[in-house]
């Protein structure tokens, strides 16, 4: 399982592929998961695991511009997530290079990080990281009013 913390409470990297992957999440103390593969919602992998909630917010990885509304699903069900002093959320893709950890980069500004303080957060923890979208991110949070 490829995955990093880059808070405490928030992770980004790859693909779940199967109830192995669940278990190693579960074991990490994940209770949230934001899914951001297009075309491949990981909702059922969790069946043994009914309480780690799962949002499947699945877009394409190609380079296009991403909407707000898109931004606004992930951040909002992490914000409520993390609202609770327990939750861990993880926010992946694919490979864990751009949907995944533009997603974490969208939270960490919604939680009132700077963008330079959220891009530094998320390279030091997870330095294969491309962040393609974090200027659709930032448009977005800042659209969002965070």
């Amino acid at each position: 399982m490829d995955f990093n913390f880059v808070t405490l409470r928030l992770g980004t990297g790859a693909a779940i592929n199967g109830p192995d992957d669940v278990e190693i999440l579960a074991s990490a103390g994940f209770t949230n998961v934001i899914d951001c593969i297009a075309g491949a919602d990981d909702t059922p992998l969790f069946a043994a695991h009914p309480s780690i909630m799962v949002l499947y917010n699945g877009v394409d990885d190609d380079g296009q511009p991403k909407p707000v509304e898109w931004f606004q699903k992930s951040i909002e069900f992490a914000l409520d997530a993390l609202a609770k002093p327990f939750a861990k959320v993880y926010a992946h893709c694919a490979a864990g290079v751009n949907r995944g950890p533009s997603t974490a980069y969208a939270i960490l500004l919604a939680l009132g990080l700077s963008p330079q303080e959220a891009e530094d957060q998320i390279r030091k923890n997870r330095p294969q990281v491309g962040l393609l979208y974090k200027g659709d991110a930032e448009k977005a949070v800042l659209s969002l009013g965070y």
